[in-house]
């Protein structure tokens, strides 16, 4: 087992906004959470890997990776975790980028804290990186400011610098829902190709129940900081139990009178 997540409480200022979430998985595995804005799907996720905002307390349970407690790592632990064993692949990643450094800069920086490369190797690999994500003229792309770029570029740059030391874990948090329908295509098409390569478990977190649908075995709803249901994707959308889960499969868009949803 890659990752087991048992009875995980979050609370803020005191409050409890998740309750009780169980589950796990192994290497390879791809896991969908969906639910509402507010549903406490993203508060899983980065409870997961540490990175709670300011009054955000694990209050219960237990998070296990390759058997140890993470939830007990120090600050200097968690800094060896996270980008190497794990990693997170943000709503618009592209954001998160400096916007006066040149992508090639950021890029090789963040391969130099986790590797020994030398600068020139690092560059060389970030390149290659950016060529497994389908970015056309990859060296423009390094030598460019985050600005000078398409939103779905930059989301791209985001995945490819998560995905570049091949984690065990990714987490990913609406990872398309910045860009348009056929970007998120093809974001999420290359996303898999790589993790199937490389058997990365991914958790994705997702409003979306048909990106669900399309990338995942496991999927959980989430509703107001609980599991509503959870189990196998296909036997969830094919027989929702949760009036909830019924009315999220509604709202899934028809072409055609079809709702494609898997």
């Amino acid at each position: 087992m890659l990752i087991e997540v048992s009875d995980l409480s979050v609370s803020y200022g005191g409050l409890e906004l998740v309750r009780d979430v169980s589950f796990s998985l192994h290497s390879g595995d791809v896991l969908a959470i969906v639910g509402e804005s507010g549903s406490g799907k993203t508060t899983v996720i980065r409870a997961i890997l540490g990175c709670l905002p300011h009054e955000g307390r694990v209050s219960g349970g237990k998070v296990l990776f390759e058997g140890e407690d993470v939830l007990a790592y120090t600050p200097a632990k968690w800094r060896h975790l996270y980008g190497t064993k794990a990693a997170m692949i943000f709503q618009d990643s592209g954001s998160m980028l400096n916007p006066i450094q040149r992508v090639e800069s950021q890029f090789v920086e963040y391969i130099r804290e986790h590797s020994p490369m030398t600068k020139q190797e690092a560059a060389k690999a970030a390149e290659a990186m950016l060529k497994k994500m389908h970015l056309p003229n990859p060296e423009n792309v390094m030598k460019s400011y985050p600005f000078e770029l398409s939103g779905g570029m930059r989301q791209r740059v985001g995945v490819a610098m998560a995905m570049f030391f091949e984690p065990r874990l990714l987490l990913a948090d609406e990872p398309t829902s910045a860009l348009d329908v056929t970007t998120q295509a093809q974001v999420v098409k290359e996303m898999l190709e790589i993790c199937r390569k490389d058997k990365t478990t991914i958790i994705i977190v997702t409003h979306n129940i048909g990106v669900a649908a399309y990338m995942s075995e496991q999927l959980i709803v989430m509703r107001e900081g609980q599991i509503v249901e959870a189990g196998k994707t296909d036997t969830i959308i094919s027989q929702p139990r949760s009036a909830y889960t019924k009315e999220l499969l509604k709202a899934v868009p028809q072409v055609g009178g079809e709702r494609y949803v898997s």
